[in-house]
């Protein structure tokens, strides 16, 4: 029983949350018929799954009177949730008068189910209250036989029309533009596949039941756990459309854990030249993006105050050892930039004199990828390149011999 109580009452709390999400965030749009048929969704299904808890279905049953009430009840919101689940995905494909012509017979039928369960159970023999195993014990008799069938029936049609036009929209051209509503869609096909594939297990073990097999009703007994997972996929499909567009992808967010990585140690040697910029705004500091771009931003104006200290021999030497170890252009700048850099912002580069430079010695990337490429070379060859070393350590005895200009 613990294990049906926690399972239904946390789905059925996400549930909950989600509907409350969705009562707020569509609240300009009532009077859509999608929106309508959303809420609609997400209300059937967080209720189904909160009153099948145990906990809650002997509360029901003595609440109302009536053994096994609660059977009724979660069956019932069990099928009106997937009728208008199938009434979601159809104003999805279609305009609202196109789809109107279809949602109406969706409507009729799955309303003439949910009487004829009614009708169905008023007329059994339902004395004996069964909080788990409803279905099993009373899988014989007659009434109750058609009532479970035509639920498992109506459940199985609604939902896998919602997972056939689902996986359909997601294919069609119009949405492959929009890779985020495509990948909703397939979620919201995986989350109607959950309760699917409970109407099938349990429309087996009936099945068997009436041919006298009872070997199989475990089956029907841990059915509904699997069903009430469907809220998980459900729960990322609504989320990916709305948040999805607003994250980056997974793939650029480690990449610019890794571009901050690169950066940091060369962000640590010139912090010295003016501390006071750095700067990592409130709730930001786990955010790749917004410490890179900090980075960026205090690298170039810490470049900029050290550029009247840039030594052209250590350049010039530099350079000419970066063409002879057959670098490339970008490598080459970088080893100029990184020796430049490191030669003035040490103590002795910024006692000498400081120069003015014109500006196109110091040329930024042409875009916010190239100004990361440009700066995580030169911040490897800061730390690494034996060009570097040698150039500075020229410079270094230049100095020392009082050669320096």
């Amino acid at each position: 029983m613990a294990i049906f109580n926690l399972i239904y009452l946390s789905c059925g709390v996400v549930g909950l949350f989600l509907l409350a999400y969705k009562i707020r965030s569509l609240r300009s749009s009532w009077g859509s018929p999608r929106v309508v048929a959303l809420i609609s969704t997400v209300f059937f299904s967080a209720f189904a799954l909160l009153c099948a808890a145990p906990a809650n279905i002997g509360w029901i049953n003595r609440t109302s009177g009536v053994p096994n009430f609660a059977a009724l009840l979660v069956y019932s919101l069990v099928v009106c949730f997937a009728g208008s689940a199938f009434v979601l995905v159809l104003y999805w494909r279609y305009p609202a008068a196109q789809a109107w012509r279809r949602v109406r017979l969706i409507v009729v039928g799955y309303a003439s189910v949910v009487v004829a369960m009614i009708v169905l159970f008023s007329a059994s023999e339902v004395g004996e209250e069964r909080q788990v195993d409803f279905d099993t014990f009373y899988a014989t008799q007659p009434t109750i036989a058609v009532f479970l069938f035509i639920y498992l029936v109506a459940t199985m049609i609604g939902c896998g029309g919602q997972a056939y036009h689902c996986w359909q929209g997601s294919c069609d051209e119009a949405i492959s533009a929009r890779p985020w509503l495509r990948l909703g869609l397939r979620w919201y096909c995986a989350a109607a596949l959950f309760p699917m594939m409970f109407a099938v297990i349990k429309l087996f073990v009936l099945l068997m039941d009436w041919a006298g097999q009872r070997g199989f009703d475990v089956l029907s007994t841990t059915a509904p756990l699997m069903a009430s997972l469907s809220m998980i996929p459900l729960v990322i499909a609504m989320a990916l459309p709305v948040f999805g567009p607003r994250r980056p992808s997974p793939s650029l967010w480690v990449r610019r854990w890794r571009t901050y990585f690169a950066l940091r140690p060369l962000h640590r040697a010139l912090v010295h030249v003016n501390p006071a910029i750095v700067l990592v705004a409130p709730g930001k500091y786990l955010n790749p993006h917004h410490r890179v771009r900090r980075q960026i931003i205090e690298l170039n104006d810490w470049r900029w105050a050290l550029t009247p200290y840039f030594d052209l021999n250590v350049g010039e030497a530099a350079a000419s050892l970066a063409h002879e170890a057959s670098l490339t252009k970008d490598e080459v700048a970088a080893v100029v930039e990184a020796a430049q850099l490191r030669v003035a912002g040490s103590s002795g580069g910024r006692a000498r004199a400081p120069e003015r430079r014109p500006a196109s010695e110091i040329v930024d990337g042409t875009d916010l990828a190239a100004e990361h490429d440009r700066w995580v070379r030169i911040s490897r060859a800061y730390q690494h390149s034996p060009i570097v070393d040698a150039a500075v350590a020229g410079a270094a005895r230049v100095d020392a011999a009082g050669g320096m200009d």
